[in-house]
């Protein structure tokens, strides 16, 4: 490889890593430290007005629209995003969890507790979408493995149940 093809993909590696939340200082052993439930209520109350209390600078590219918020729910890493689905928003980080195969039930059990007892869960196997009556607004969570072999999770919340559905099941 010559040197300038190295420097590009370290660059594409460094930023993936950052996007996914594996570049972090901390190894949380439990899920509970990584969730700002104030902040969570914050981000859930602005998603009826499209987020637009909570945006911070906006950027442009080829595929999507993103604005910074202060706005950290979870991980200090949430962006509000707009690009195949309505702006909604958006927070990725690294689940340190000593039984990966529970980490999803775990965070499930401390986001229900964020959310308050008005908000219901239904569960699949590497997702949790969270619904309450009186309002449109979903909350997602997540989580996967990536290619460094770490948990993962992202939490969305969405203004619909319909943009919060994989890109597959939109408009079944």
């Amino acid at each position: 490889m010559t040197r300038r093809t190295l420097t590009w993909t370290g660059l594409a590696v460094a930023s993936a890593m950052s996007l996914t939340g594996c570049v972090t200082t901390a190894s949380p052993q439990h899920v509970a430290a990584l969730f700002n439930c104030a902040e969570l209520k914050q981000a859930v109350a602005s998603a009826d007005n499209g987020f637009d209390d909570i945006k911070g600078q906006f950027r442009e590219t080829r595929l999507t629209r993103s604005w910074n918020t202060d706005v950290q729910a979870f991980h200090e890493a949430c962006v509000i995003t707009s690009a195949q689905r309505p702006d909604h928003y958006e927070c990725f980080g690294r689940i340190d969890i000593k039984d990966p195969g529970s980490a999803l039930a775990i965070a499930s059990e401390e986001l229900g507790q964020c959310l308050g007892s008005d908000w219901k869960a239904s569960m699949s196997a590497e997702r949790a979408m969270y619904r309450s009556q009186g309002t449109d607004t979903v909350v997602t969570l997540e989580t996967f493995i990536n290619d460094r072999h770490h948990r993962v999770g992202t939490l969305g919340v969405f203004q619909k149940e319909a943009d919060a559905l994989p890109s597959g099941q939109q408009g079944i």
